[in-house]
């Protein structure tokens, strides 16, 4: 009864030339923005689009293996080397999962210059700190810091470095699951975030 008199008043509204768009009304009286076509799912309703990330086929291959989002893994390359295989830090990691030579050999990683096999390592580390730390910041502290650092503070390490890092990886994946494509960290960043 309660919605038929809701559509009587709102019937007799329009019929009286009430423009109800000016005030929101869109939103209730049949004048609701279209969704963008690639939003569009076969039922009719809304739909993230799918990613296009570079490396997609091989992230997803090694996120499948160890059990971890994609996006996550998207996410960790896009602030580690911005997905360029041969991109080498001043530390001494290198790849697109900036792996130090150590850990690489400790993963069984042959070439992490090669994006698969620095796929497969980066993966495998990130998932070994996520169980090991059951925590996504921790974990990805653990990733950046070392895992010993952080199990020894029981918290993200008050570094510069960790805290930025920790942020970025989480602000990508962020970016990544609501259907923004990356390339960087500094793609990552939320307009009018405060600094």
């Amino acid at each position: 009864m309660l919605i038929a008199a809701a559509l009587a008043w709102a019937g007799s509204a329009q019929a009286q030339g009430v423009d109800w768009g000016r005030a929101g009304g869109a939103l209730f009286v049949g004048g609701a923005p279209a969704a963008p076509a690639e939003a569009a799912m076969p039922d009719g309703g809304p739909h993230v689009p799918a990613l296009r990330q570079p490396y997609a086929d091989a992230v997803a291959v090694a996120a499948s293996r160890y059990g971890i989002d994609p996006k996550l893994l998207h996410a960790l390359v896009a602030v580690e080397s911005a997905y360029r295989p041969d991109a080498l830090s001043p530390a001494g990691a290198g790849g697109l999962t900036q792996l130090m030579p150590g850990t690489a050999r400790a993963l069984a990683v042959r070439d992490r210059f090669d994006p698969a096999d620095s796929l497969l390592g980066g993966a495998a580390y990130l998932a070994g700190q996520i169980l090991r730390f059951r925590d996504l910041r921790l974990a990805l502290a653990a990733y950046n810091a070392g895992p010993s650092r952080v199990a020894a503070l029981g918290h993200v390490p008050d570094v510069r470095e960790t805290r930025g890092f920790v942020a970025a990886v989480i602000d990508c994946y962020l970016t990544l699951t609501v259907g923004r494509g990356v390339r960087s960290a500094k793609d990552c960043r939320a307009e009018g975030a405060v600094e």
